[in-house]
């Protein structure tokens, strides 16, 4: 037999039971987005790395410059492999091309890891070329078989 309870304590009960359900459905709801949300992000980071095409290059942003050093040119350049990005930087007054590139981590080769927006990973690799260091940028193309 159910448990009767008295008339005066019905509203109370009325009152916890509704907020018990409200308080499910927040959670559920919170629940749903974040998993919308995760579900979103694994689909960017399935397409930037199995459906990227030959033809993305990443942005000069990456490459980790001093603060008096100047990009003069950039531009792309496509082969088999991929594409790549050129950058001509003049170095910061009194500091060759050679040390600016030792400064930067860029010989032989610097790998910038990935941000969470773009977890690809880019490959920068300098060459002093006169007064002007040269870097190439480029995604790695795949972490897997380095």
């Amino acid at each position: 037999m159910a448990k009767v309870r008295p008339v005066d304590q019905v509203p109370a009960w009325k009152a916890e039971y509704d907020s018990g359900r409200r308080r499910r459905a927040v959670w559920t709801a919170v629940v749903i987005v974040l998993v919308v949300l995760a579900v979103m992000y694994a689909g960017r980071v399935f397409w930037l790395n199995v459906m990227a095409v030959e033809g993305d290059v990443p942005p000069a942003s990456v490459v980790p410059l001093p603060s008096n050093a100047e990009i003069l040119s950039e531009s792309e350049s496509c082969g088999s492999g991929g594409c790549s990005a050129t950058l001509r930087i003049r170095p910061p007054e009194g500091l060759s091309p050679a040390r600016l590139a030792e400064q930067m981590g860029v010989t032989p080769q610097l790998d910038v890891p990935g941000n969470f927006f773009d977890p690809r990973t880019v490959s920068v690799r300098g060459t002093p070329t006169g007064d002007l260091l040269t870097v190439s940028i480029s995604y790695v193309s795949s972490e897997w078989f380095r």
